[in-house]
């Protein structure tokens, strides 16, 4: 059982308790001498302990795991008023009993769960804000949090993890200035996708897809990126693998977080889609997945931590995309392939053509990459 749970079960617990104790003693007040003349309608005192025992306990549970502060209230004040009705229709039928003892224990329960659920140990809701910030969308984190599916142990899982880098270039004084207006921009972008956000900065920031639970669909969360980098410029790359996410005691406190080798993995490939004036990278085996919706050309070789990765650029939708496009990508593959062998005058050329033709800067750097590659072979 984790640890949220065995609180909230220790509160609802003590909450019960509290109740039976204050509406126990109704049952005894006809007894004293200072109330000869006041006589409660207890008629069955065992069946009304028993009764006001299982629905103060019923009532202080329901109020402490309910997660919406409305809902709380309202199935408190359903189960008072539906308590009180009951055992009035009990009577009417010949089953005596009262409804001031249960009714005593189930309002003092459930007032003193409510009064719990609004600390910040007792609201799911509290404590997750405090966890996550505004990294997710509230939406998002309402559902979560109404699902259960929230857990603040450390666990493996496997995650999407998409890294974005701003665009650079210009006044470093005028793209700090704007960077926040950006920053921003993206986290909204993103986060509408389910998006958590796991870093940002100077540079560019973070996002993890999968979290507690969540499908995600590939093409939707590529279909996003792309619109992006259209929008906004930058860089994009995405990769997925195994993560270790929870919750850490950090320096400026707790909060939840996701490490492991996809977030380092998609931070290098990001470097790397920048290194190559790529706008949107991923690794092989997701640019397979994307084969039949997405067109994407061969970029590079990359070796990462002992695995040697093919990254590819997601270059067009394949639906709507025009002709060129993909003819366009045929002739970066023969010049690509050309490159890789070490046939520099045919990668240069080719690489060459479509930087003039189609204001290419992958196809440029390439095109001076294959003559630097050239020169020097021309030296030896």
């Amino acid at each position: 059982m984790n640890r949220p749970l065995t609180l909230h079960l220790k509160a609802a617990l003590l909450c019960g308790f509290l109740g039976i104790i204050v509406a126990l003693p109704l049952l005894w007040v006809p007894l004293l001498p200072a109330w000869q003349g006041w006589r409660p309608p207890v008629v069955n005192p065992r069946v009304e302990a028993i009764l006001a025992s299982v629905m103060a306990f019923w009532v202080a549970w329901c109020v402490v795991d309910i997660p919406r502060g409305g809902l709380k209230v309202l199935v408190w004040g359903a189960t008072l008023w539906l308590l009180g009705s009951g055992i009035w229709l009990f009577g009417l039928y010949g089953y005596d009993s009262s409804s001031l003892v249960p009714l005593t224990a189930a309002a003092v329960a459930g007032m003193a769960a409510l009064i719990f659920s609004l600390t910040p140990a007792g609201s799911r809701r509290v404590r997750w804000q405090s966890l996550v910030g505004g990294r997710v969308a509230p939406a998002f984190l309402r559902e979560r949090v109404d699902e259960q599916r929230l857990d603040e142990e450390p666990r493996r899982e496997t995650l999407t993890v998409l890294e974005v880098l701003w665009p650079g270039g210009g006044d470093e004084v005028t793209t700090w200035g704007g960077m926040t207006g950006v920053a921003e921009e993206a986290a909204r972008h993103f986060q509408e996708q389910g998006g958590y956000l796991e870093r940002c900065d100077a540079g560019g920031a973070c996002f993890v897809f999968g979290c507690w639970g969540q499908t995600v669909a590939l093409s939707s969360l590529v279909q996003a990126a792309w619109n992006w980098v259209r929008k906004a410029g930058g860089c994009v790359a995405i990769t997925r693998g195994e993560c270790v996410s929870g919750a850490a005691d950090f320096p400026s406190g707790k909060r939840w977080t996701v490490g492991g080798v996809s977030p380092r993995k998609a931070t290098r490939m990001a470097s790397a889609a920048r290194g190559s004036a790529a706008r949107l990278l991923v690794e092989d085996s997701l640019a397979k997945e994307l084969a039949g919706a997405w067109m994407a050309r061969r970029m590079a070789w990359w070796d990462f931590e002992g695995e040697r990765i093919l990254l590819h650029e997601i270059n067009s939708p394949v639906e709507g995309a025009p002709p060129e496009v993909s003819a366009d990508v045929a002739r970066w593959d023969r010049a690509w392939d050309a490159f890789w062998r070490g046939h520099w005058v045919e990668a240069e050329n080719g690489f060459a053509s479509l930087a003039r033709e189609r204001d290419d800067a992958a196809a440029r750097i390439f095109a001076l990459r294959s003559a630097a590659a050239r020169r020097h072979d021309e030296d030896l």
